[in-house]
């Protein structure tokens, strides 16, 4: 008797869902039932394993197959078609042939016994495996392509439901006549989404503290619930369908009025609020993030005697009066901790008066902002873009036509390796083999640096609108600055200056992180 194993393989959940292994698992049995000569002695399984994806060397099924072929453990490996054991064309018909070169016989349920006794054979198994690496190559690329096309089309793909928007029937049916619900603006958690970008932008909000906001008020997620997080506030002030663009996969759509909800500028520009006020900035140093302070110097105000950053001091309290009645006693102080609790000597002043040296900052800032005023935004735009797009376009149609370049010696390669299989070609099959292997290794490494260059052109593009963005918001300071509240003001000065630094006699260094004459171009 021949002893049989019998590999069955399914490459994602939906097939298992679909009772795909149960189905190859009768048909193999049945087949094998017409061999009298062979037992089945064991059966394994492989689900949400992709053939294509995954090499036969990182499957531990076809691991443990190959050991029971080495120990002569049973003598047929069955599988319901061939493309079981799996579909890469420079890996799998040799994985077959090693099995038969074991003394292992290869049959399919569906396709027979596959043998080498000649050329043919061998052509005719790589052929096999040849169209299964296609096969999977384009089911993939009409699976990207159907929903690229869907995006496009601004089609629900469906999944998580964004806040804001809500499912209904506008009159589309799909293949089967039946009518699909398309995405729509949902008026009120619309108000709540331009809100919520309201609030990061233009009043000091972190993403933490909108959360809070909402959670107070008892507005309700898009789940029912009052548990608003800052992630959850991330997540949409990230998401690009507030301005009408699907995105999905690194494919977005062109912009659908009828899906804004927020405007692009006020989109950018919370993005920029947001990063900015993360707790490191791109050199690394800490930033002030805070936005419910009352004070407006926080986090960016230092001792200039010792370097000690300064902490914000609020008195009130009552005191009696000479005629015996009480007064309230209230007032705002910087103190250098150093030099009030700390043994390590510091010359300067132990304690500042915040009222003069916030109105010192805010004068600085308001001439700062008056300058911008000064020049047209366009002319703000073009200066503050320093970068060249037409560079990035440059480098990546030369990556571009390098990947062309690896492509075509790629297939160069696997011609003369079908002609080595027939005994055409002048260079032995192993060669040819080795030869495609390293080319395969360049074509993938030309097309990761087509990618990469596609990605610096396309974040030059983006700058452009960031750059905008950045415009829009600076003047948009320079609007509200003298009517903002405390947290507002703090949160301009934050973005604005880097060190503000004082010595006695309220001496004051500040430090923009902006350089205005530069930004103007005068330098």
């Amino acid at each position: 008797m021949k002893r049989v194993i019998c590999l069955y393989r399914v490459s994602t959940v939906g097939q298992v869902d679909h009772d795909d292994i149960p189905m190859q698992k009768l048909a193999c049995c049945e087949y094998a039932a017409t061999h009298p000569d062979w037992e089945i002695v064991d059966e394994i399984s492989e689900k949400g394993i992709s053939g294509y994806k995954v090499s036969t060397n990182d499957r531990d099924a076809i691991v443990e197959i190959k050991k029971r072929a080495i120990m002569h453990k049973f003598d047929v490996l069955l599988v319901f078609m061939f493309d079981r054991i799996g579909r890469r064309d420079d890996e799998t018909p040799f994985v077959v042939q090693w099995f038969v070169q074991q003394g292992i016989e290869v049959w399919s349920a569906r396709e027979g016994e596959q043998r080498f006794d000649n050329h043919v054979d061998k052509l005719l198994n790589y052929i096999r495996f040849w169209q299964a690496s296609g096969e999977s190559e384009k089911t993939s690329i009409r699976v990207k392509t159907k929903h690229s096309q869907m995006v496009q089309e601004g089609q629900y793909r469906g999944g998580h439901l964004p806040y804001g928007y809500k499912l209904e029937h506008q009159g589309r049916t799909n293949k089967k006549n039946q009518q699909v619900r398309d995405l729509v603006v949902d008026e009120d958690e619309a108000t709540i989404v331009k809100e919520i970008f309201d609030l990061l932008t233009n009043h000091g909000y972190g993403t933490n503290r909108v959360a809070q906001y909402l959670n107070e008020k008892g507005i309700k997620t898009k789940r029912g619930t009052s548990l608003w997080r800052g992630t959850s506030i991330r997540a949409i002030i990230d998401n690009p369908i507030y301005i009408g663009i699907y995105h999905m996969q690194g494919v977005q759509s062109e912009p659908f009025d009828h899906l804004k909800i927020i405007d692009e500028d006020l989109f950018m520009r919370c993005q920029q609020t947001v990063k900015g006020r993360s707790t490191k900035n791109y050199d690394g140093e800490p930033v002030v993030f805070r936005t419910d302070t009352r004070s407006l110097l926080t986090g960016v105000i230092y001792c200039g005697h010792c370097g000690c950053r300064l902490c914000y001091n609020h008195h009130h309290e009552e005191r009696k009066l000479a005629n015996g009645g009480t007064g309230i006693y209230d007032y705002e102080t910087y103190r250098c901790y150093r030099k009030i609790s700390s043994s390590r000597t510091c010359e300067g002043q132990s304690v500042y008066k915040a009222t003069a040296l916030n109105e010192a900052v805010e004068n600085q800032v308001r001439l700062f902002l008056s300058k911008l005023e000064a020049v047209p935004k366009e002319r703000l735009v073009e200066l503050a873009s320093a970068r060249n797009e037409e560079t990035y376009k440059v480098a990546y149609k030369q990556a571009q036509k390098d990947f062309e370049n690896a492509q075509k010696q790629v297939t160069a390669l696997e011609e003369e390796a079908v002609k080595a299989l027939t005994g055409e070609s002048q260079l032995d099959l192993s060669i040819v083999n080795q030869m495609l292997l390293k080319h395969r290794a360049k074509l993938e490494a030309s097309q990761k640096a087509m990618e990469e260059a596609q990605a610096r052109m396309q974040a030059e593009q983006e700058n452009a609108k960031a750059t905008k963005a950045q415009v829009d918001e600076l003047l948009s300071w320079a609007e509200c600055f003298d009517k903002a509240d405390i947290g507002t003001k703090h949160l301009i000065v934050s973005r604005l200056i880097e060190r503000v630094e004082v010595r006695t006699g309220y001496k004051m260094h500040i430090k923009f992180k902006i350089s205005l004459k530069q930004f103007l171009g005068q330098e």
